[in-house]
């Protein structure tokens, strides 16, 4: 299995093994909520586990597959919050992907923090790294694990049913029953390990795929080399040395090792690949910044965020800091701050006049300096940031200073400038931001650019120009 090869991949890593022991950390949801949780690393060196001292057989887990990334220090609003009680270095915040809350943990120690900050860090990279057929694997187990509630190490049809709403599979419950049954081959009334799989295959079989794949195999049975030649060359319209790309496609995705002997693909690995990346219809040259960056900013199409600060509804939903810096990952170019007047003269940002949660502005921008130009190709190109003052224009020098103050120490990763540079800001205004012009009494709007060099232009945002596209 893919989780024992894991296994003696980091047997030798001393942070994995500290973690397969287990720690004592503070599982912090707010200033007042702090509360000791013991959390191990499980043998399949892949899920957490975790308990409280008093919570008798009750336990949570999570797997690190669901982990996006480990923040370090006091980088949520919970952990800023308890800065003064507990230091940065014993503590870390675990960001998930999707929906899913952060989990903002603090260590004993320092070194414990380390431990576990490398120790995921290192299990999130070998993730990275797999091959896809450990993937695969990896894929199925954990919908098993989450699928068999009693934790028997197997899964009866309630838990069926309950797997394929959890997977939103829209499924006639006969026809679920009918592959259940054909899958059950022990017929016990419920799936193991193996007859999970041929459950899986046949919930995901897809008729259109498996014709062209008879289309071009000789026997209906694989793929000969020279069959996939022909595929590549005549559906994946691919140019070059056909006869080497073919090669290396069998070597990456085909599962077994019959076939690779054979210089053959079965129609698992036409599925892998497929499902791959490389069998994407996205052009693998449009993955970077290809464009003409020269033109001017209007010219341009900007993924763009409203009210980016909201994790919930507009109503009473959480304001975050996170909101941002998802956004940004995810290649947001434009974030709107809404800035209303706050206690001891600091601004605040959420959604006036609701029961939204209330943030401070300066930890808003320094969210923005720090992730702005840090993932993917967002190094390159501009950040705009809407400014929407409320009620506060007697503070528009500190929000002035907070914004540029947060520029010139933005994170840019250290690369190589790129060919054409990002759309700079007007002439005359590198570095000087510009007082902005009022809307009406109330409300003041600014447009922020910061470009990856480090400029930073704040102009007034058009009377014309819609708050949701201020370019």
């Amino acid at each position: 299995m893919a989780s024992t090869e894991r296994g003696f991949c980091v047997k030798g890593d001393e942070n994995i093994q500290s973690m397969l022991v287990g720690t004592l950390m503070r599982k912090i949801k707010s200033r007042n909520w702090k509360k000791q949780r013991y959390f191990k690393l499980q043998d399949d060196i892949m899920t957490i586990w975790y308990k409280s001292k008093k919570a008798g057989k009750a336990h949570s887990t999570f797997s690190v597959s669901d982990v996006e990334v480990v923040r370090e220090g006091h980088q949520s609003e919970v952990l800023l919050s308890i800065a003064d009680v507990f230091p940065a270095d014993r503590c870390f915040t675990v960001v998930f992907r999707g929906r899913r809350g952060n989990l903002d943990l603090v260590a004993e120690s320092a070194e414990e923090a380390q431990s576990w900050i490398k120790g995921l860090r290192k299990l999130i990279e070998n993730l990275e790294n797999m091959g896809e057929r450990e993937k695969l694997d990896q894929w199925i187990g954990d919908w098993f694990k989450k699928a068999d509630k009693n934790k028997d190490g197997r899964m009866n049809f309630k838990e069926v049913r309950d797997l394929l709403r959890m997977m939103n599979v829209d499924m006639n419950e006969h026809h679920a029953h009918r592959l259940f049954t054909m899958a059950d081959k022990s017929q016990t009334g419920a799936l193991e390990g193996d007859e999970f799989v041929l459950f899986y295959k046949m919930l995901t079989q897809r008729e259109d795929i498996l014709k062209i794949f008879q289309e071009f195999s000789s026997d209906g049975q694989k793929l000969s080399q020279t069959n996939l030649e022909e595929f590549l060359r005549e559906e994946q319209l691919e140019g070059g040395d056909i006869h080497h790309r073919a090669q290396e496609l069998i070597e990456c995705y085909e599962p077994s090792d019959t076939a690779k002997l054979l210089k053959a693909m079965t129609f698992d690995g036409f599925l892998m690949y497929l499902g791959s990346a490389e069998g994407s219809i996205f052009s693998p040259q449009c993955r970077g910044i290809f464009q003409d960056m020269t033109q001017p900013l209007c010219h341009y199409f900007i993924s763009s965020s409203h009210n980016t600060y909201l994790m919930e509804d507009q109503l009473r939903g959480q304001s975050s800091m996170e909101g941002y810096i998802r956004a940004l990952n995810r290649g947001c170019r434009c974030v709107e701050v809404d800035c209303w007047d706050g206690a001891n003269g600091e601004p605040i940002v959420y959604h006036g006049h609701t029961f939204t949660s209330k943030i401070l502005f300066k930890d808003v921008v320094n969210a923005l300096g720090k992730y702005a130009f840090k993932y993917r190709t967002s190094w390159k190109t501009t950040v705009l940031i809407t400014i929407n003052s409320k009620y506060c224009r007697h503070r528009l020098p500190l929000i002035r200073d907070r914004v540029a103050g947060a520029a010139d120490s933005a994170e840019t990763p250290r690369r190589p400038s790129p060919k054409t540079p990002p759309p700079a800001p007007p002439d005359g205004a590198q570095g000087v931001p510009r007082p902005a012009k009022r809307h009406s009494p109330s409300s003041v709007s600014w447009a922020v650019s910061w470009a990856s060099s480090q400029r930073t232009c704040l102009e007034h945002l058009p009377r014309k120009a819609s708050r949701r596209h201020p370019v």
